[in-house]
């Protein structure tokens, strides 16, 4: 019976091993199958890597270039508002020599500074008649000449007072919406 024993141990304990071995097996295969799976998600991680490496450079190369642009708007944009500040001022300047002008004008008529002479026109008396010939043929003269007068007075002066212009139409006033969003841009690129 000893011998019946360790021979039905020994049969246990290959078929335990057995059992180990295929389980040890199918363990592997499915490790096999695990690991083939990783490696393809492996290569694709690289490449998925690369091109987001490559995305990133582009990136960072068009914010340089934005980045450059900006700098250039903001500086053109400068120009800009100082050009446009000037001209305000100008505006300004002779919308207020308007409005004084206008004052004045309105206080009421001031001696006209430029008094014009001209002379009145005098009557010509007609030129007596010329007997012609009858045998002379007349000719139309294309030109008609002055009448010289003999004798007559010098002539007299008139003395006429030049109207004075209308007054310019008042600028209309920019709106403050208008004001306070260009004043915004201006401190808004200034900031840049």
């Amino acid at each position: 019976m000893a011998s019946f024993n360790a021979e039905l141990l020994q049969h246990g304990l290959n078929l335990a091993l057995a059992l180990l071995f295929v389980g040890a097996l199918v363990h592997l295969a499915r490790l096999n199958q695990r690991l083939t799976a990783l490696r393809g998600a492996q290569s694709e991680l690289h490449g998925l890597l690369r091109s987001c490496s490559d995305n990133v450079d582009t990136a960072e190369k068009s914010i340089a270039r934005l980045r450059s642009a900006t700098q250039e708007m903001a500086v053109g944009l400068g120009r800009s508002l100082d050009e446009a500040e000037r001209l305000k001022a100008d505006i300004d300047a002779t919308c207020a020599a308007a409005r004084r002008l206008l004052a004045r004008l309105e206080e009421g008529p001031a001696p006209a500074p430029f008094i014009a002479a001209v002379p009145e026109p005098r009557p010509v008396p007609p030129a007596p008649p010329v007997a012609a010939p009858a045998d002379a043929v007349a000719e139309a003269d294309p030109a008609p000449k002055p009448a010289v007068a003999t004798g007559a007075a010098e002539p007299r002066w008139v003395i006429r007072r030049q109207r004075p212009a209308a007054p310019p139409a008042p600028a209309p006033e920019p709106k403050t919406g208008e004001r306070a969003a260009l004043r915004f841009f201006r401190e808004t690129f200034r900031g840049l």
